[in-house]
């Protein structure tokens, strides 16, 4: 049996489902188990006429009737749209969790429809997966090529992030579990890190804000104590200069958007959301649902190979320190 990937469906109207295909009918992508309701799927190959080898999955353990050559698909029961989106990521943990799959790629999907028509506690696949994995922490990371970005906060308010910091154990917590996927599963040995600061210019010396001050030196003050490679806080908005790729492994920042702006536009959406921390190995491409897309010529699948490359990548990283 090959090492299989477990693909969710996603938001069955995004962009999404339509690379998956595309990148197995081009022999881009091989290996991978589709979860989602075959009837959905159905509706969808026929409304866009397409014709597929299918085989469902039917056994939910090791000895699975997988075949190649054929799109695989675990089929299960739903009701909505939004409760075959939402099934599919549980499902898809559950095989990873018995060792079926090796990891997860997780198709964009809509948040605000899954929050009101499914989970009112949902706000996205990063904190979704935390969750269920019983951790308390996660850090949301942001990968590509050799660049790796993470924001210790993810979706939450803007007005509530200098609060969430303020809890020194959190912000130390979350450096401390980077570190650490670091070295597992980019299996980086010595991890370099600098973090930047919440304020504009890193709150030039408390007359911005003194949070860098107050909070952000203290923390990294006490990770160099525990002989760690952390510089910081410097201004967010010159961290990600040349000299710097060079000198650092992994770009720290304290909120979302100070991330993911750079990021972007950095990748060009060919780059991987991974979710660190987990007991799972969590891919995610970073185009989002792009319903503008839909009937371009020109959709990139270079986020979503790369996320096949990554899990791929990691769970053989995992491999070698497990026996190291």
């Amino acid at each position: 049996m090959p090492n299989l990937i477990a693909v969710t469906v996603g938001d069955i109207n995004g962009v999404g489902i339509k690379i998956l295909i595309n990148s197995w009918k081009s022999n881009k992508i091989k290996n991978f188990i589709l979860f989602s309701d075959f009837s959905v799927i159905s509706k969808y190959l026929k409304k866009h006429k397409i014709n597929l080898d299918i085989n469902i999955i039917y056994k939910n353990s090791k000895n699975i009737n997988f075949q190649k050559n054929k799109l695989n698909i675990f089929s299960f029961k739903s009701k909505s749209l939004e409760e075959n989106t939402y099934t599919s990521l549980k499902l898809a943990y559950q095989f990873c969790k018995k060792k079926i799959c090796i990891g997860i790629i997780t198709l964009p999907l809509r948040k605000d429809i899954i929050k009101e028509k499914i989970d009112k506690k949902f706000i996205g696949h990063t904190e979704y997966f935390q969750r269920i994995d019983k951790k308390k922490y996660s850090n949301m990371i942001l990968f590509h090529k050799k660049i790796i970005i993470s924001p210790l906060t993810t979706h939450i308010k803007i007005n509530k992030i200098s609060k969430i910091i303020s809890n020194k154990i959190f912000l130390q917590n979350q450096v401390l579990n980077l570190i650490k996927t670091l070295k597992i599963d980019f299996n980086i040995k010595n991890p370099r890190i600098v973090v930047s600061g919440l304020n504009p210019h890193a709150g030039e010396k408390g007359k911005i804000g003194r949070e860098e001050i107050e909070i952000i030196s203290p923390t990294i003050k006490k990770l160099r104590k525990k002989n760690l490679n952390v510089d910081g806080p410097l201004s967010a908005d010159s961290m990600l200069i040349n000299k710097n790729f060079k000198k650092y492994d992994c770009f720290v920042f304290i909120f979302h958007d100070q991330a993911l702006i750079p990021f972007k536009y950095i990748s060009q959406f060919s780059g991987v959301n991974y979710t660190g921390n987990l007991s799972i190995i969590r891919t995610s491409p970073d185009h989002g649902t792009a319903y503008n897309l839909l009937k371009s010529k020109d959709i990139s699948n270079k986020s979503f190979l790369n996320c096949y490359k990554l899990v791929n990548k990691i769970y053989k990283n995992r491999m070698i320190n497990d026996k190291s």
